[in-house]
């Protein structure tokens, strides 16, 4: 539910460069803030150079008057990890797009709650989704037991899957961390790889993952927290180097 306010010096960009910068941004909310791809709201503003000021070398980053502010408003709770990765896809992708200098490209977020948003009527619509909102998550029973226990793969499918993990009252990353957090604790390693991975989709970061379970480490045991390290090792950081 991100608002992206995008301001700029007038007669510094044309309409079809105004839609790029919008296509731009929105692909990276897409990828690393896990965005609906029909959640866009964007207003540009064109400002006359008497409203324009900024500071050319702030921060020894050289600004020309190709500058862009764009200011995002959005739910709290993304992490460090996946802010860097947004400002980075936006900055590389407007060079190669626009084109458009990296050092032009200023992001500020704005973070809030659910309770801060009206999308229309007066209503405080992200207060009260109705259920099942949450993305559907596909289990992996129906590969791995399918002919063997049909049964087990309809709970888990339309049960854990279908009902329990898309209720709001827990967000996805949430649900995610718990989930990972039992296995450690239960030394149940032979699932966590799939976790781990639905982990990241659902917006944990790898660093955010393995502080979890370095702190699981001293109320789980040390054998625990080192046994699920390897499957993270192996998991999230070999995969990510081949």
């Amino acid at each position: 539910m991100p608002f992206i306010r995008i301001s700029y010096l007038e007669n510094q960009y044309d309409h079809r460069q105004l839609k790029q910068i919008s296509e731009s941004i929105m692909h990276a909310l897409i990828q690393h803030f896990r965005v609906p791809a029909d959640d866009c709201f964007h207003v540009f503003q064109a400002h006359k150079p008497e409203e324009f000021f900024y500071n050319r070398h702030y921060l020894n980053v050289e600004r020309t008057d190709g500058l862009v502010f764009i200011q995002v408003t959005c739910k709290s709770g993304r992490s460090m990890e996946q802010k860097t990765k947004f400002y980075g896809e936006v900055a590389a992708t407007l060079a190669s797009a626009i084109p458009m200098r990296k050092e032009d490209v200023f992001i500020v977020l704005v973070e809030n709650e659910f309770e801060d948003w009206s999308f229309g009527n007066g209503d405080a619509q992200m207060l009260h989704k109705p259920s099942g909102k949450h993305r559907e998550i596909k289990s992996s029973a129906r590969e791995a037991y399918g002919e063997l226990a049909p049964a087990f793969v309809n709970y888990s499918e339309n049960v854990l899957f279908g009902d329990v993990w898309r209720r709001e009252q827990l967000s996805l990353r949430d649900r995610s961390m718990i989930t990972v957090a039992a296995l450690v604790a239960g030394g149940m390693t032979e699932q966590l790889s799939y976790h781990l991975r639905l982990a990241q989709e659902n917006g944990a970061s790898r660093e955010e993952l393995v502080e979890a379970i370095t702190h699981l480490a001293f109320y789980t045991g040390w054998p625990r927290a080192a046994s699920a390290l390897s499957v993270v090792k192996h998991v999230l950081v070999t995969t990510e180097e081949e």
